[in-house]
């Protein structure tokens, strides 16, 4: 098979400030990052929110059910949204997931800061806006993780699909800063509306930069405007040089592949769920969501407060900057973990890093449990908890870069869509699972809940072991044909059959 790293691109030999195409590609992926920033901020804004003893006045004190409600009501949204989205982003293209994106921000982030208005409901009125912004985060999500695979370069595809989740952590510094600054240091209710309102700006800039994102390639080869597909890729990939050969290569493999599952009909359920690989993508990206939703990593972003709580961390501008101190720590995590993935598989990965976060429960269990069972409460068990956590968030956050882009990584084209509409439907009924009853078991048993979380962590590494398949190193047309192997979960595409390299290079008589 020849290896499509060494085919001669215009990126090998130009500097990024001279690759006019590179760089425009990345003002188009900026809109996807700084979309994530905003879920970032938007997602740590709330559980640094309760810290607030305005926004519990103007609430009215939401605590177990309600506040379970509150935090889970964006993911119920974002589960009715799923089906609609996929159909757009299969049929009208992918900007139309990233536009509704921007609208919802804006007008729930409006609407939530109206809540606690005098004579209004203001908790109905923050879930109402809560509502909102998770019918646009949903199909953002689905959507950006969609085009992050298949407008990138293929030289740094794996890199920039890794980064996506670091702009979530980016996000949420922002938003621990914000916090730490309003909600410790503002006692009014403008402690909370000016964290709220700050997300307004960041939906103004999806919407306008939104209308000029063109679609991607395989999108357009998919819909027979293959004139269009090749000009994206001579434009963004080749530096406008119609005649690069990994320019060629890629639109020949992606026209090659796209033609071959339109002829076996591979977008239909019908057609995907006969065969056995298909299968396989779709149990792997649900894999990624238990992997990512029911590990315990919902108790600490949700509510740290809590878990501060129960060890006696209760003052609000020392558990704000806690969390502001934890967020940047996390950030450089996942901004490691980006780098790391360049020389590590990513089943190694998750691998090692499943059983420190058993590890790590295990250890918050303990001390919580010290504290709880002190005559006078205890100090050590206190710090104990902070360093906990901060190892659990830190070594969690460096699987992240696997576990949102290996999802849209492993489906075929035609079956993308549909892909991260199974891995937002699971994802959205975790979420919403995870944050409502972590409320309810938090109030009822306490530390006590960190218990149920042991064993799920333990199942989740062995799933991974003997299910996921590694991808590290390879197009994502190559990643399609090692799902057909005998035993591929075991399996890596070093046994691809040899391809035929169109329009320059040389051949390769060796099979990798």
């Amino acid at each position: 098979m020849l290896d499509w790293h060494t085919i001669p691109n215009a990126k090998d030999r130009l500097k990024w400030y001279q690759n006019k195409g590179e760089m425009k590609l990345n003002v188009f992926l900026s809109i996807i990052f700084v979309g994530m920033v905003l879920n970032g901020y938007d997602g740590s804004l709330v559980s640094g929110l309760q810290a607030s003893d305005a926004w519990q006045a103007d609430l009215d004190y939401p605590d177990g059910v309600r506040l379970g409600l509150l935090n889970a009501i964006g993911s119920i949204s974002g589960l009715v949204v799923g089906p609609i989205i996929t159909y757009i982003d299969e049929n009208w293209g992918r900007r139309w997931g990233i536009r509704f994106y921007g609208y919802t921000m804006l007008i729930g982030s409006v609407i939530g800061c109206v809540a606690g208005v005098s004579g209004a409901n203001g908790y109905g009125i923050f879930v109402a806006g809560r509502a909102i912004i998770g019918f646009g985060l949903a199909s953002f999500l689905m959507t950006s993780l969609i085009v992050v695979q298949e407008i990138s370069h293929p030289r740094s595809r794996e890199m920039v699909a890794a980064s996506w989740d670091s702009y979530w952590i980016l996000g949420s510094v922002i938003a621990a800063w914000v916090n730490f600054g309003c909600v410790g240091y503002i006692t009014s209710s403008w402690s909370w509306r000016i964290p709220y309102i700050i997300q307004v700006p960041f939906a103004l800039y999806i919407l306008i930069v939104v209308q000029f994102v063109p679609e991607t390639p395989r999108f357009l080869l998919a819909k027979g405007r293959e004139a269009e597909a090749y000009a994206f890729l001579v434009e963004y990939h080749g530096n406008g040089d119609v005649d690069d050969p990994l320019v060629r290569f890629e639109f020949e493999e992606m026209k090659d592949a796209i033609s071959a599952e339109k002829a076996a009909k591979a977008e239909k359920w019908s057609i995907i769920l006969k065969s056995r690989a298909n299968v396989h993508r779709l149990g792997l990206a649900a894999l990624m969501v238990f992997l990512t939703s029911l590990s315990g990593s919902s108790i600490i972003y949700y509510y740290y407060t809590t878990v501060f709580d129960l060890v006696g961390i209760t003052n609000p501008t020392t558990q704000t900057g806690i969390q502001a101190g934890l967020s940047i720590f996390t950030w450089f995590c996942q901004i490691a973990a980006v780098y790391i993935g360049k020389f590590v598989g990513r089943r190694k990965i998750l691998l090692f890093i499943w059983p420190i976060l058993l590890l790590s429960f295990v250890g918050l269990c303990v001390a919580s449990g010290v504290f709880a069972n002190a005559a006078e409460g205890n100090t050590r068990a206190g710090i104990a908890t902070v360093v906990l956590v901060w190892i659990y968030l830190g070594f969690f956050n460096g699987s992240n870069p696997v576990l949102y882009s290996y999802p849209a990584e492993v489906q075929t084209f035609s079956m993308r869509s549909k892909g991260l509409l199974v891995w937002n439907t699971v994802s959205q009924l975790m979420g919403a699972y995870t944050t409502w009853v972590d409320a309810i078991a938090l109030d009822a048993i306490g530390y006590k809940y960190y218990i149920v979380y042991m064993p799920l962590i333990v199942i989740q590494w062995v799933l991974v072991y003997f299910y996921m398949v590694e991808t590290k190193g390879y197009t994502l047309e190559e990643i399609a044909t090692v799902f057909d192997g005998k035993n591929p979960s075991l399996s890596s595409v070093n046994t691809l059959p040899v391809v035929e390299h169109q329009g320059g290079g040389e051949e390769a008589d060796d099979t990798k």
